[in-house]
């Protein structure tokens, strides 16, 4: 990796490894993609903690009653401070393999929580208090140069911030499933991908559209 870097193809090397990636988990997704969103909630419920779809799956389930048909994982939250105590063993139990957990050696914050169940990935990203007005996740990137070993040892990984205006919930049928749903998901969608989030763009990046991103200096690390 470190001659990769040296001779300019660190980045090549790492879209070919994110290209078969994506296609397997593509499978996966259309195959056991519905059934694990709704056994998702099963669990979450089950535990006393409320799963709440965001980023893509919740952009899908709005404008397209469904998945974006390019879509490969599933996108929740939940609340930190309603993170049940021993969450990663219940959904263990569950048949929820755990694979990353991106965290702040500060204070041991968990951040972001990534598993897998019946082939299909999961992304739980968990909800802290910005301000009266907002609530915010991280949002993770690679290393600006190092491969991720590396820098879990040295600096950790560079990461974001993305608000969410506050607001109540309601129960939405997707799926034939009552999902917890933002009353508020206009703004909740316009702050993530831009006032034209009804316009499908398989190629949306967030330096591509206004957003309500928050670049920070925060570092957070994985296990």
């Amino acid at each position: 990796m470190k001659i990769a870097v040296k001779l300019g193809l660190y980045k090549k090397l790492m879209d070919v490894d994110t290209f078969f990636i994506t296609r397997k988990k593509m499978r996966n997704f259309k195959k056991n993609g519905v059934k694990t969103f709704i056994y998702l909630d099963e669990v979450c419920r089950a535990a006393g903690t409320r799963m709440i779809p965001i980023f893509g799956t919740q952009l899908g389930l709005y404008r397209e009653n469904g998945f974006i048909k390019y879509d490969n994982d599933i996108d929740a939250s939940i609340f930190y401070w309603e993170r049940p105590d021993g969450f990663e063993k219940t959904m263990k139990e569950a048949g929820f393999e755990l694979e990353t957990t991106y965290y702040f050696k500060e204070d041991n914050r968990i951040a972001i929580e990534q598993y897998v169940c019946n082939g299909v990935h999961v992304d739980i990203n968990y909800l802290f208090e910005q301000s009266e007005d907002d609530w915010y996740c991280y949002v993770g990137r690679r290393h600006e140069t190092k491969d991720w070993k590396e820098a879990n040892a040295t600096d950790g990984f560079p990461c974001v911030r993305w608000p969410f205006v506050k607001c109540e919930f309601v129960e939405k049928e997707f799926f034939g499933h009552r999902f917890y749903w933002a009353t508020k998901t206009d703004e909740w969608l316009k702050g993530v991908f831009g006032d034209d989030y009804m316009i499908p763009d398989r190629h949306w990046t967030s330096a591509s559209r206004k957003t309500r991103i928050i670049r920070t200096k925060e570092r957070f690390y994985r296990r």
